[in-house]
């Protein structure tokens, strides 16, 4: 025997499971993600403003802002 305390078991009170009713039909939820995948590829197309910001910044240090076709980094002075 030693004379430490014996450990508590904790008190657990469990909570029913809760259903979320499905009201969307697949049908609706397939239109729905066409139309967020839609929306989500048309802003991926267009640059953010940090992006902008970015390579603003990398043109401003001369820095190789793309690659000719030998994959070669050039400036936008090079650029024909």
């Amino acid at each position: 025997m030693t004379n430490e305390p014996s450990p508590t078991t904790p008190e657990v009170t469990p909570t029913p499971a809760r259903s979320v009713p499905r009201t969307n039909s697949v049908a609706a939820s397939d239109n729905e993600t066409m139309r967020w995948l839609d929306n989500f590829t048309e802003e991926m197309t267009q640059p953010g403003e940090n992006e902008v910001a970015f390579f603003a910044r990398r043109r401003e240090l001369k820095l190789g802002v793309g690659l000719d076709d030998d994959g070669t980094p050039v400036q936008t002075d090079d650029v024909d």
